[in-house]
């Protein structure tokens, strides 16, 4: 998660269980860790369940647009869920390649572990 920090637009990223707890964060002090996890849960519920119900195949990643900025969401096994805010200014290409990047190193990393 470290490497999501040099991203351009990229405000902060957290690992978190798939039902809701945080696992390791690296987001703004004035962002609630709790807050962050369960609604990263819940939207990867919710855009599962979507796709499960509109026949659009196995759950990639979900994003949500605001006015200042992203949400984005990705379910990477092991019941874990990686969750990254970006600035309404960043690159979504560089950020959804760092993402998928970041996503395939933690699920190497969380498979090793015992």
């Amino acid at each position: 998660m470290k490497r999501l920090e040099t991203v351009p637009g990229l405000e902060g990223s957290a690992l978190i269980s798939s039902d809701g707890f945080m696992l390791a964060s690296s987001l703004p002090p004035e962002m609630s860790e709790d807050r962050v996890a369960a609604m990263g849960a819940a939207m990867v519920s919710v855009a599962e369940r979507v796709n499960r119900e509109l026949s659009r195949g196995k759950f990639e990643m979900t994003i949500i647009s605001g006015e200042d900025g992203y949400t984005l969401a990705t379910d990477i096994g092991l019941e874990a869920i990686l969750v990254v805010l970006a600035s309404k200014n960043s690159k979504l290409g560089l950020i959804f390649y760092e993402v998928k990047r970041a996503a395939e190193d933690l699920t190497r990393i969380l498979s090793e572990r015992p």
